[in-house]
């Protein structure tokens, strides 16, 4: 899948991402990861028992990208919960139009 293109498109695949991880049971937070002078680290983790994603919207958009990636292919996705803009990043092929 191609990452580049339009700060909109960008956005929009993020967006679509975060949907994505939400839908299927992970938490997901993002924003700035610095907390009393120290950068945290984006990554998945457990907290209460609860699958977690932590994304720094600070990082490049190909490193936010490959942080839903690895959290997302980690799990046992439905194909059809899955949008098709977002099958190929994860792994998934895209259906053919029927005739």
């Amino acid at each position: 899948m191609r990452l580049t293109g339009s700060v909109k498109k960008q956005k929009i695949l993020l967006s679509d991402l975060e949907k994505l991880a939400k839908k299927v049971g992970l938490k997901v937070s993002t924003g700035k990861l610095l907390y009393a002078g120290l950068k945290l680290k984006s990554g998945q983790c457990s907290f209460r028992q609860e699958p977690w994603l932590i994304v720094d919207r600070t990082q490049p958009f190909e490193e936010q990208v490959e942080l839903f990636r690895q959290a997302l292919t980690r799990l046992d996705l439905p194909q059809m919960e899955i949008p098709d803009n977002l099958k190929d990043l994860l792994g998934y092929s895209v259906s053919p139009l029927r005739p």
